[in-house]
């Protein structure tokens, strides 16, 4: 039995630092060499470079960690709740063609000022306890109230912001026949729908399988992290095969329609209908054969 836990703690740390390294090279892929003119090419490098920060937590042991685990994980806690501020302004900027840059976004306050009100009882709690060494830092007994609480409301943040999310997406369909170019916007469409269908799935998985038990056996096993991590490392494998795909098809779109040659001004756009200029035709033709004389 110890042999086979030995060997599944093996693997679940392999998973993590493979989800963890594939997550960052999106990151810096699309952050540094797929541009787009509006700007959300780095919203979306954050989202998977938030991914990597979460696929690295599984590395922390207690005998590598540089802090105790309870601690170090409620330092990281507050960095997930940016995930789906960045993912309604991802949406939102690509459904609406934003372009303005995004600066300190009022959707990152709630992020800052957990991470601050986090970073202050941490505090609180070492001073507290001098310069003990590491052991004798208090467990997670003495920090219930705040391990219980932040996954909560990070819970209802999730919640609602899949809310938001999902209600800008029906909208949205409505407005795309009336939209140029429609082949792309139904590319951008299908690309955001996924995107969100797929981060919603795994946050669904995190709830039956880490979040539940947490607080109703108040112990997750290893089996239950890993199956979560190895869930998501697929589902960036995908989201991954699946936005290359949409990349080569919005490309090729794009030169099928640069190559189309422009379409001739419609009647019905013109200054005069085909009556009038007929008439002005006429009137130019007799000008040409009587020829007004010379005024003395």
């Amino acid at each position: 039995m110890n042999e086979f836990d030995e060997f599944f703690s093996q693997g679940y740390w392999w998973v993590s630092l493979l989800g963890g390294l594939h997550c960052l090279g999106l990151g810096l892929y699309i952050r540094y060499i797929y541009n787009e003119r509006s700007g959300n090419h780095k919203i979306l490098a954050a989202i998977f470079s938030l991914m990597a920060v979460y696929f690295f937590t599984g590395l922390f042991t207690s005998d590598n960690a540089p802090a105790p685990l309870h601690l170090l994980f409620i330092f990281i806690i507050p960095v997930y709740f940016l995930m789906m501020p960045l993912l309604y302004l991802y949406c939102d900027r690509s459904l609406n063609d934003i372009n303005r840059p995004i600066g300190f976004s009022r959707h990152f306050y709630p992020a800052t000022i957990i991470a601050i009100l986090v970073m202050l009882a941490c505090l609180r709690i070492v001073i507290g306890y001098g310069l003990a060494p590491l052991e004798q830092l208090p467990r997670l007994s003495d920090l219930t109230i705040l391990s219980m609480l932040l996954p909560a409301v990070l819970f209802i943040q999730t919640t609602l912001y899949f809310y938001f999310i999902i209600k800008m997406l029906i909208r949205y369909p409505g407005r795309v026949s009336r939209a140029h170019q429609d082949s792309l916007k139904d590319i951008k469409f299908r690309w955001l729908l996924v995107l969100t269908l797929a981060l919603m799935s795994n946050w669904l998985i995190r709830v039956v399988l880490i979040i539940m038990p947490y607080y109703f056996s108040s112990q997750v096993f290893t089996i239950n992290q890993a199956a979560a991590k190895l869930t998501l490392l697929l589902t960036v494998y995908i989201l991954a095969i699946y936005g290359l795909k949409q990349i080569t098809r919005a490309a090729f779109l794009r030169g099928k329609l640069a190559q189309q040659p422009k379409k001739p001004m419609q009647a019905s756009q013109q200054l005069l209908n085909s009556e009038e200029l007929a008439y002005l035709q006429q009137l130019m033709q007799e000008d040409r054969h009587h020829p007004k004389p010379p005024q003395p």
